[in-house]
């Protein structure tokens, strides 16, 4: 089995649409499951794609592609996966769906901004699933969570052959189905012990996509019961973050983990956790506020002074308030200009 070529398009899409914030979350849109969708075919965004999925009760596949960049994929595509006794043959267990970066689409954004929407849709979500080359296959559940990654080579020609490929990641995809089914079952805590799991069966780069179960997760276990509210607490506040930074928005990633901090049920060194990344994060602010930083990085040493973080965030403080009264060392060396026509001597006024 091999991939080819690294994903260059990653790059590309960071000036495709930077100047345009879309608020909307994306690991928790709504999806409106009365919209009809034709998944006979390949489909081109996510959410059309999960619609399928729940009418149908499908997996969903999930291509990333860079077709007039990446000879592979586009090989593949020409050799079996456009073709459409492959698509007949994979649409009836499967909803497929196809998300490409090609150049080509990145020039035509220039002028359409439907397409530059949908790309910088599309590059959030390979952000999110760590893409680096492409094709990348994904199978996904009907919600959209990752069950395992696919791994193809230039020799399919058939879609038994493909269907092949997947089966040979049998283990990984009933440890999920047995994982994600206990979700549905029992008690709340057995709920929140089955989430946690699945939780552990994920790639850690991945965990963004399992949000809305850490959401659930709060729900289920608003006392604590299972000991793992607190982790949960930061996981949702990681994810939070992790949305505000698709989205160009680094005060709210400080303001979901200086939140996340003021949960009882956090364990000092969680505590600590959640209170040093607010201060990191509002560090990457263009004009950060050095005493609130200070303020949090404080904050996280006292949540629990003797951890084995609690000298190196020590350090930082110390290193910052250097750099924060350093920076008022020079405004106050910096000279005011004069008023036009006063004719004083600039370099003789300061700030007090």
């Amino acid at each position: 089995m091999k991939k080819m070529l690294m994903f260059a398009a990653l790059a590309a899409v960071l000036s495709l649409a930077g100047c345009k914030k879309t608020p909307q979350s994306a690991f928790a849109p709504r999806l409106d499951l009365s919209k009809a969708v034709d998944a006979t075919r390949w489909l081109d965004n996510l959410d059309d794609a999960k619609i399928a999925a729940h009418q149908s009760g499908k997996d969903i596949i999930l291509l990333f592609s860079a077709d007039d960049q990446d000879h592979f994929s586009r090989m593949l595509k020409d050799s079996l996966l456009d073709s459409e006794a492959f698509i007949a043959d994979i649409t009836r267990d499967y909803v497929l769906v196809n998300l490409d970066f090609s150049s080509g689409l990145y020039e035509q954004s220039a002028e359409d901004e439907a397409i530059a929407a949908a790309l910088e849709a599309n590059m959030k979500l390979a952000t999110v699933y760590g893409i680096e080359i492409t094709p990348s296959f994904f199978l996904l559940s009907k919600e959209g969570y990752p069950i395992t990654p696919l791994f193809y080579d230039d020799t399919l020609r058939t879609a038994e052959e493909f269907r092949d490929e997947i089966a040979q990641e049998g283990e990984a995809i009933a440890a999920f189905r047995a994982v994600y089914e206990r979700i549905g079952t029992g008690s709340n805590e057995d709920k929140v012990r089955a989430i946690d799991d699945l939780y552990g069966l994920a790639d850690p780069r991945q965990t963004y996509l399992l949000a809305p179960l850490a959401e659930q997760v709060l729900a289920l276990d608003p006392t604590n019961k299972t000991g793992l509210l607190g982790k949960y607490a930061l996981a949702l506040a990681d994810a939070q973050a992790t949305d505000a930074a698709l989205n160009n928005d680094p005060e709210r990633m400080t303001e979901a983990f200086a939140a996340a901090a003021e949960n009882k049920y956090l364990t000092p060194d969680e505590r600590q956790q959640a209170y040093y990344y607010a201060g990191y994060f509002l560090a990457g602010v263009g004009d950060p506020d050095y005493e609130q930083i200070k303020g949090y990085l404080q904050k996280s040493i006292d949540a629990a002074p003797d951890s084995e973080q609690a000298p190196q965030i020590a350090r930082l403080l110390q290193m910052i308030d250097a750099h924060a009264e350093g920076l008022l060392g020079e405004e106050a060396d910096a000279p005011v200009p004069a008023e036009a026509g006063d004719g004083a001597d600039v370099s003789t006024f300061t700030v007090e």
